[in-house]
């Protein structure tokens, strides 16, 4: 290197790259084989193992070739789901897959850190290949979390995601359409200057070498009866139509092999959830009544989830609430009572016994279009609940609590209220009283600040 300079070692590693290329396309030219003697269209052996892991909802091992992976599948409620922050606001995802890549998986050491681009990449293929064959909510109102970690890489990982991603869920009893595989398909060419030709040959099932010095990585996903998602990457200055025909059929002759061994395995779903899941109730109230259920800063839904030993409790802004606990007889009694709660009958409590009144406040009385400074108590989708006046010391009587709306909480439009809130990392609000909506504190943010700005 220090005689011929420093680009001589890359040029070596080009010339050996483009050798061992060579060399793969003729032996497939010549003998119809590849580098590890597979046929052309020929799928490595495939292992699968449903339901390896009894402690999780669902599970699969799925190994093909030296790809392995160990897929996990969790159920959860509304409050499961992947909170997202973007710029138009907070969105929730009731279905994600999550993948890792950690550098033992390829025999090495390293750092293992935050998520990596090629990590999110993968993932997200594998998320859209396998959204189509989940049932919808109304059918099935569990939030839905694919986990693929890969302990053994060598091509193709994000499809071997796929089929045991769609293992796990059905391992664990959703009720999925239809199975869905993926597979990574090749080409091998001549000559990568120039677009595929009849004398470019289409590999399945692709090695990592196949990758790393073949001429195209297409990975195709779906089930029996169509592409569910695919991604194609190419080093040659293009494909031609017939060219894609090939890979196209091949690969589904490809994804139909896969999805038989799969069905070996299993077949269909299984007909019973895993006692591990949590059991739902979904049911509707008024939107009027909302804040009845949840109560002065969250103390009635908080109450209810304890007396009824729930999982959860959600309750959303269009009044669907969805009860989520491992008694089904204490999720139809809780139902029951908050139903009976907001036809003002009051319902018993989880105990049996009569429900006692809460204390009230103790106190005086809030003045009009005063401006109070207050801590806040609870933060809901539709507003903040701050207390302006204090109970007593002895904590006999709560202290005085008002509702300030998503809509005054700032001069401009707020689309998340709990992540607006949070993100000012404070414990008080000052706020103004500016009226009362049959017995309810109406507070506001938004008439202080422009207060404010009108003084200036």
């Amino acid at each position: 290197e220090e005689e011929h300079g420093p680009g001589i070692t890359n040029a070596i590693k080009g010339a050996l790259k483009k050798l061992v290329s060579n060399r793969m396309y003729n032996k497939a030219k010549v003998e119809s084989k590849r580098m590890d003697g597979r046929a052309l269209d020929e799928i490595r052996q495939i292992d699968i193992d449903a339901g390896m892991l009894p402690g999780v909802h669902g599970s699969a091992l799925f190994t093909r070739g030296e790809s392995q992976t160990i897929a996990t599948a969790t159920l959860g409620d509304k409050g499961m789901r992947q909170r997202m922050e973007k710029v138009e606001g907070q969105e929730m995802k009731r279905y994600y897959l999550q993948y890792s890549f950690p550098p033992s998986c390829i025999g090495e050491t390293g750092r293992v850190g935050g998520v990596k681009r090629r990590e999110v990449g993968h993932g997200n293929l594998a998320e859209r290949a396998i959204l189509p064959a989940l049932p919808g909510e109304e059918e099935f109102p569990y939030s839905l979390r694919v986990e693929s970690l890969i302990t053994e890489s060598h091509g193709s990982t994000s499809m071997a995601s796929v089929c045991g991603g769609c293992l796990a869920l059905m391992d664990a009893g959703v009720p999925i359409r239809r199975p869905v595989a993926g597979i990574a398909m090749g080409m091998l060419l001549e000559n990568n200057e120039y677009t595929s030709d009849d004398d470019a040959y289409v590999v399945s099932d692709i090695l990592g070498n196949e990758d790393a010095l073949g001429t195209m990585d297409f990975k195709v996903a779906g089930d029996k009866e169509g592409i569910t998602a695919f991604q194609l990457d190419i080093k040659c200055e293009g494909l031609s139509v017939q060219t894609m025909e090939r890979a196209l059929e091949q690969a589904r002759v490809g994804r139909l092999h896969i999805l038989g061994e799969m069905n070996k395995s299993l077949a269909e779903s299984r007909s019973e959830l895993p006692a591990t899941v949590p059991r739902m109730a979904t049911f509707g109230i008024e939107e009027s009544s909302i804040g009845k259920v949840i109560g002065p800063g969250g103390k009635t839904i908080r109450g209810i989830i304890e007396d009824f030993g729930l999982s959860n409790m959600d309750v959303g802004e269009d009044g669907q609430i969805q009860l989520s606990g491992f008694s089904t007889e204490k999720l139809k009694e809780a139902e029951e009572f908050v139903k009976k709660l907001v036809e003002g009958g009051g319902g018993g409590r989880g105990g049996g016994g009569p429900r006692k009144d809460r204390p009230k406040y103790v106190g005086p009385d809030a003045v009009l279009g005063e401006i109070y400074t207050g801590k806040i108590t609870g933060i809901q989708k539709f507003g903040v609940f701050v207390e302006i006046l204090p109970g007593p010391e002895d904590g006999s009587s709560p202290g005085l609590e008002g509702l300030v709306h998503v809509s005054e909480l700032h001069t401009e439009r707020v689309r998340n209220c709990e992540g607006f809130v949070r993100s000012m990392g404070v414990e008080e609000l000052t706020v103004k009283y500016i009226g009362d909506d049959k017995g309810k504190i109406k507070l506001s943010r938004k008439a202080v600040l422009e207060e404010k700005r009108a003084s200036r």
